[in-house]
């Protein structure tokens, strides 16, 4: 494609991007209009804030609240009780976050069973990027942790294909799709089972009783101190995560609105989402290798 055809394309787009963002403050609807009362698709004035998008983005349930909205998920009424009575005030939330984690599991997991089963001695593309990570995963591991604990390779590439997947699936353009890492339970939970690793490696290497006197060290009063010390490091780990995913979502629902989503949202979606969300996954798999070296090396 020459340079001139380039442009124009490039200016069709940015065109007809204009004149769709004229209509971003209506809302379509289809179905039983209510002064004719037939069947039909109309545009009502729904003009929203900054502050009501992040809402809406983020606090689905309270902004249903707060706009008088009937709550329902995906139109089923007793799916919602459902939700309603187990998660109470986050129902819509907590069935977004379940949503986004099964599809991500079950994607995932499909992936990999196809990948098993398509493994050859010739490889294919697939195959051959897959096994550059995983090479790439097992030297970060063998040089950090030892060649004796080569088997955590697995551990750390599952750890950091998830968080990765996690934090770019909201690059996807499909209506409810969102990043489950900007929800602090995922970090959180990711961040929990990784120092619970790390110390029941250290356990497993020094033996209860030595592992035990390591938070009284350099003297007993220190334990408390050491104690929290450890805890803090799930709280970093995982904190440091939720803040870069969900103030990049956040950051970029706001310049979208002030450029009336035209163009540039574009950019700054693939910039967090895989640049960004493959640097944060990178940074939690390291910390989470570098805690369990610590650990086994001190």
């Amino acid at each position: 494609m020459t340079k001139k055809k380039m442009l124009r394309l490039f200016f069709v787009f940015f065109i007809v991007q204009a004149i769709l963002s004229i209509g971003i403050d209506y809302k379509l609807n289809i179905g039983i209009h209510p002064e004719s009362g037939k069947f039909a698709i109309w545009n009502t004035a729904h003009p929203m804030t900054i502050q009501d998008r992040i809402i809406e983005e983020f606090q689905p349930d309270q902004y249903i609240k707060d706009q008088g909205l009937k709550p329902q998920i995906y139109g089923s009424e007793k799916l919602y009780q459902f939700f309603e009575r187990i998660f109470g005030n986050q129902a819509i939330n907590t069935f977004s976050l379940l949503r986004m984690l099964l599809i991500l599991n079950i994607t995932l997991l499909i992936l990999a069973l196809l990948l098993n089963k398509h493994l050859s001695h010739i490889p294919k593309k697939g195959q051959v990027i897959f096994e550059m990570i995983h090479s790439f995963f097992d030297e970060l591991t063998t040089e950090t942790l030892g060649q004796k604990f080569a088997n955590f390779t697995p551990y750390v590439l599952t750890i950091f294909l998830f968080i990765w997947s996690c934090n770019i699936i909201g690059v996807i353009p499909i209506p409810g799709f969102m990043e489950p890492t900007r929800n602090l339970n995922v970090p959180l939970g990711m961040g929990l089972m990784a120092v619970a690793v790390v110390h029941y490696m250290a356990i497993k290497n020094k033996g209860l009783l030595p592992y035990l006197k390591g938070f009284t060290e350099p003297f007993f009063p220190m334990a408390p101190i050491n104690i929290v010390g450890e805890f803090s490091k799930a709280i970093s780990i995982s904190f440091r995560l939720f803040g870069n995913i969900l103030g990049g979502a956040i950051i970029l629902i706001v310049i979208s609105s002030l450029v009336r989503f035209i163009l540039l949202p574009v950019g700054l979606s693939l910039f967090f989402g895989i640049f960004i969300g493959t640097i944060q996954a990178f940074v939690f798999t390291m910390l989470a290798i570098s805690y369990i070296a610590v650990e086994l090396y001190e």
